[in-house]
């Protein structure tokens, strides 16, 4: 238990600013943002709320988040290969809005890691990339 304590606080403070826009994950030089509705807000935990994918950099090279088959995922608590997400999210293009984006009803308020995974639609060229910060949810 100790263990798991130290290696959440060691990536807590690796991830420094991880609550601002735009954030880094591992894997590589990515770079990208999720933003919520509205204008960026906070998500509140039992409300319904849209993620979307703003934009995602791959080696400094952008990536079209259509070429993307992308995934949310978000854990409240331990993550590993086995832990199942609290929420995952499938990211769909939406005509109307012209982005990637999902619906995302957070179950319990509290900090969440969000974990973006992607990889090249059929017929796309992008290289598979895995994202992660930590976001807030605030109670209702």
């Amino acid at each position: 238990m100790k263990r798991w304590i130290l290696w959440l606080w060691a990536v807590v403070a690796w991830m420094g600013l991880a609550l601002a826009h735009p954030f880094e994950g591992n894997g590589g030089y990515v770079q990208g943002e999720v933003d919520f509705e509205p204008n960026d807000a906070t998500p509140v935990a039992g409300r319904a709320t849209v993620a979307w994918i703003e934009y995602v950099r791959v080696g400094g090279l952008p990536i079209n988040p259509q070429d993307c088959f992308c995934t949310l995922l978000f854990y409240q608590g331990r993550i590993s290969a086995t832990a199942q997400p609290d929420v995952q999210v499938r990211m769909q293009f939406n005509p109307r809005t012209k982005r990637m984006e999902g619906v995302v009803k957070f179950p319990k308020p509290g900090p969440y890691f969000l974990i973006l995974m992607g990889r090249s639609m059929p017929g796309k060229q992008i290289p598979p990339f895995i994202m992660h910060t930590i976001i807030q949810v605030l109670p209702r």
